[in-house]
Order: structure tokens, then C-alpha cells, then sequence
């Protein structure tokens, strides 16, 4: 604003109220509220300053006018600043929380040099505050603000899980567990859906912005913390799997719903993921269009046309088209393992426990689908009654991939019959056995390390030690060091069995409780 006919007391009037405001406003910050309670506290340091100088006669010279602008330019940032922050998603400003408190520090630092200025122009009328304004402004000018070691700390595993393309739950849910209670969200399905859908939301503005790297970015986000149980309303998921149930009975005996056309990209022929569309209404994958065009290429790649304009603009009716159809496809295919596991043929049911897998690798929401569906509780059935121990290795082997990183499926097998038949698998050939432990350890596992209760529960099954100690003394190596991790967690948990270990011909925990005179030989 030009200020060249304000009078000068209205300018400090003016600029006053505005220090103020922004000072209240960065006080209530409800993120990052170390650095924005000292941009706050300096602001209210400022003030009385200003009423000072509202308070004497200023000399109405160009330099001062110079530096009342900057002030207020530099204060007029810090206001936008905080409006900028306020009402983001809390999940993002974690995200953002590095790029923050640097923006935070210059804008305090920007404020600082304004008042620098200012004091030089009213040095004889500062005079009797002069001292207190000399160290205000240098506070200011040498600011350094930095982001907590616990939310960094958060921030590398996040960004490294990005980099290594981590795609199991156990990561997202102890990820987004911490996200979340970093920045004060119950981790319920409710609270953590309304937080995922403002950070979408902040996805879609920076897409409108055109900024490319963080859409990028916050997309990788979403898509990794989407995993996580918290992330699913259990009630929402099997409503949506029970819908798509319905649909797929008018397709018959039909295993698979081929693509329709618009579905398929017409750069790279395969099924989109995140289609958009051109000005001239074609539709391709985001990636391969901008491919495309990063090429220097500016024609539509279907039909050939000169593109006047490059923008593109999600379309997200197709891509819930896209989604729907993919999600019916899933239900033909769970739909299909259940006949085959209930066929009674060695060979379907492998074909079916393999196709089970795939599932769930390729959509984890497919891991709350097949136990919806029922193929759990089948699965664990034809553990009991199997007597092919290919049959029985592959149905370990799936329930562990059904299990993994998944606290609800966990809970279900535990529960049931199903954690009677895997003990017994321990004492089986090496194939059965192997599949057996790696199932077993990752039951025993819950967000925290171990599930106590469940360790035991395996403590009071009379063979499980024994089979476990065989395992340790066998010549399977990777059985082996998953056997030894149990029997020490078990042993640390109840002192007696350390004796029942002994009894089992392991006596290195025995030998080594003696020498320490810690413990005696239970009978």
C-alpha cells in the first residue's frame, strides 16, 4: 500500500493492530507451536515499541516511511503465513513441518531486519528503550528454529518407506499410528478417514497449483498410509464387498469381467490407475502423458491432433469406473478360489491358495475381502483335513500372507481351530515346518513387538516348546533363528520354561540361569 499520504501516526495506529493480530493468531496455532510461539512472542514484544513511537513526534522523512512498509509487508507475510497453516489437514503439516519452521524463521527473521531499520531512522526518540529494541531485533535477525527430533525421526521413515516402495500393512499401520499421534488424532477409523480426506484434498490444490512434486509426493503418501487397518472403516469395507457381491451375480459362472476400451490408456495399452484427461477429451494414464509430452511431443497420442493447450484434468468418474471394476473382478475371483477350495482336488486348491495370494498383493483391501468372503475359515478347514503336505505348506504359507501386518485377521485365526492345527505343522517335515514357524512368529507379533497375551497362549500348548526346540537344534537355518526368537521371548515371559526347554533337550537357558544363580531346577 502506498503510504506517501497516510499520515504517520495512522500508519503506527494501523501497523500496531496488525502486529497484534498476527501475534494472537500464531499463539493459537494448534501445529508446530514452538516455532509459531516465538514469531508470536516477538510480534507482542513489538508492540509496545509501536505505541511508543505513536506516543512521540517522528521526523516524516522518506527513510521512515521506508521502513514502516517493510515492517508492515514483513508482518502482513507472517499473518499470511498463519491463515496459510491454520486450517490445513494436521497431517500434512507433519508432512510439511521441515519446510515450515524455515518459512516460519524467515518471515521472523524478515520482521526483525523491518524494526533493525526502523530503530535507525527513530534512534533519538527510542532512546529510553533503545536497549530493549537493539536486542528484539537481533533476536529476530538470529532466529533458529527447528523441527523436533520425534517428528524428523517420522519424517525419514516415511520417506525412506517411500523409497523402498513399502507396500505391507505392519509398515503403514505403525506409521500412520505414529503420524497420528504426533499430531494428537484418536487412531479410530472415523477420526483417521477425516484426516485422510483433508489430506486429499491438499493432493488436489497443489494438482490445481500445477505443483507436480508435491502432488507427487502426497500422493506416494496417501497411498502408503491407505493401507493401514486404521484407515478402513471395517463396517464400510464389508458393506462395499457385499454390494459388489450382489453385482457380479448376474455374470454367472463368469471368472473375469474383461476391460472396456476407455479403461485402457492409449500411450502404454494397459489398464489406467490415475487417468487424465486432455483439452480435447482423450484420456491416458498421468505418468505416460506426461511422458509424453515431458518428450516434447504435442500431439493427442489417439488421435493425432495438436494439442493448443497441454493441461490436464483428473477424471475421476472414469477412475471410479476403473475402481469398481477391478473391485467386481476381485469378487469373481474370491468368489472362484471358494468353489475350488471347496472341490475337494489337491491341484484347484493350490491353484485357488495361489490366486488368494495374488489377491491380496495386488489390493489390500483384498485382505479384508477373502476373510469377509470366507476363505479364512475355509483355509484353516483344509489345514485339519488335508493329508497332501504340499497342500498344507501352500495353506500356511497363505495364511501368513492373509495375517501379515493385519490385526483383525490375526485375532480371527488365533480364535479359532486354526491355532491348534499350525502348532502341530512345527513337527513336520522341513517344507510344512518352515512355513509353520514364519506363520507362528508373525502371530505372535502385534504394532507394539510382541502380543503378550498371545506368546501366552502358545506358552500353554504342551508341544509347542517341544517342537520348537527341535526346530532350533535342526538343520534349517531360517527355522531355526525364528524358533530360537520364540523360545526366548518365552522364556523371558515364564521363568519355568526355561525347565520345560531343558526337558526338550535345549539347555543352554538352564546352564546359563544357574551360573547367573538365578533360577532353580523345576521338577
Amino acid at each position: 500500500m502506498a503510504l506517501e499520504l497516510i499520515p504517520i501516526g495512522t500508519i503506527l495506529a494501523v501497523l500496531t493492530n496488525q502486529v497484534i493480530k498476527t501475534a494472537q493468531a500464531a499463539k493459537d496455532v494448534l501445529f508446530e507451536k514452538d516455532s509459531f510461539r516465538v514469531l508470536s512472542k516477538h510480534l507482542f514484544d513489538i508492540e509496545p515499541v509501536l505505541r511508543e513511537l505513536q506516543l512521540r513526534e517522528l521526523n516524516d522523512s522518506q527513510a521512515v516511511r521506508l521502513a514502516l512498509e517493510s515492517l508492515e509487508a514483513n508482518v502482513k507475510k507472517a499473518n499470511t503465513l498463519v491463515e496459510k497453516y491454520r486450517g490445513r489437514s494436521r497431517f500434512y503439516l507433519l508432512i510439511k513441518c521441515r519446510h515450515i519452521v524455515k518459512e516460519v524463521q524467515q518471515v521472523t527473521r524478515d520482521i526483525g531486519q523491518s524494526l533493525a531499520a526502523l530503530s535507525l531512522t527513530n534512534a533519538e526518540v527510542l532512546t529510553e528503550i533503545s536497549e530493549q529494541v537493539d536486542r528484539l531485533q537481533n533476536e529476530m535477525q538470529r532466529v533458529e528454529l527447528q523441527t523436533s527430533r520425534s517428528q524428523l525421526q517420522i519424517l525419514d521413515r516415511l520417506d525412506q518407506g517411500i523409497k523402498d516402495q513399502k507396500s505391507d500393512q505392519a509398515f503403514a499401520n505403525d506409521i500412520l499410528e505414529e503420524i497420528a499421534q504426533a499430531v494428537g488424532v484418536p487412531v479410530e477409523p472415523s477420526e483417521i478417514s477425516k484426516e485422510l480426506q483433508s489430506f486429499r484434498k491438499e493432493k488436489e490444490e497443489a494438482a490445481s497449483r500445477k505443483e507436480r512434486a508435491e502432488e507427487l509426493f502426497l500422493g506416494q503418501v496417501i497411498e502408503l498410509l491407505s493401507r493401514a487397518d486404521a484407515a478402513r472403516d471395517y463396517e464400510e469395507v464389508k458393506s462395499r464387498y457385499l454390494q459388489r457381491v450382489q453385482v457380479i451375480e448376474k455374470y454367472g459362472s463368469q471368472e473375469y469381467i474383461p476391460p472396456l476400451n476407455a479403461f485402457t490408456c492409449p500411450i502404454n495399452g494397459t489398464v489406467m490407475v490415475d487417468p487424465v484427461s486432455l483439452p480435447t477429451g482423450t484420456t491416458c494414464e498421468k505418468a505416460a502423458i506426461e511422458g509424453w509430452l515431458e518428450q516434447g511431443e504435442r500431439t493427442d497420442p489417439e488421435t493425432g491432433e495438436f494439442l493448443h493447450e497441454t493441461s490436464l484434468r483428473s477424471n475421476i468418474r472414469l477412475r471410479q469406473s476403473i475402481e469398481e471394476w477391478r473391485e467386481l473382478n476381485y469378487c469373481l475371483g474370491i468368489r472362484s478360489c471358494r468353489a475350488k477350495l471347496l472341490s475337494g482336488f489337491d491341484q484347484l486348491m493350490d491353484e485357488a491358495l495361489a490366486q488368494m495370494r495374488d489377491l491380496m498383493r495386488e489390493d489390500s483391501v483384498n485382505k479384508d475381502w477373502v476373510s469377509i468372503g470366507g476363505l479364512i475359515d475355509t483355509t484353516i478347514d483344509i489345514l485339519g483335513s488335508s493329508h497332501n503336505k504340499d497342500v498344507k505348506k501352500e495353506v500356511l504359507v497363505t495364511l501368513k500372507d492373509a495375517v501379515e501386518g493385519h490385526a483383525r485377521n490375526k485375532e480371527q485365526v488365533i480364535e479359532s481351530k486354526g491355532w491348534d492345527l499350525i502348532v502341530p505343522c512345527l513337527g513336520r517335515d522341513s517344507s510344512i515346518s518352515k512355513a509353520g514357524v514364519t506363520l507362528l512368529y508373525e502371530l505372535l507379533q502385534d504394532r507394539s513387538g510382541w502380543n503378550v497375551p498371545t506368546c501366552r497362549k502358545l506358552s500353554e500348548q504342551s508341544s509347542a516348546i517341544l517342537f520348537l526346540v527341535t526346530l532350533l537344534r535342526g538343520s534349517a537355518r531360517e527355522s531355526a533363528e525364528y524358533a530360537k526368537k520364540i523360545l526366548n521371548k518365552l522364556i523371558e515371559m515364564d521363568k519355568e520354561n526355561i525347565s520345560r526347554a531343558a526337558r526338550s533337550g535345549w539347555y543352554k537357558p538352564l546352564i546359563d540361569c544357574i551360573v547367573q544363580g538365578q533360577c532353580f531346577i523345576a521338577s
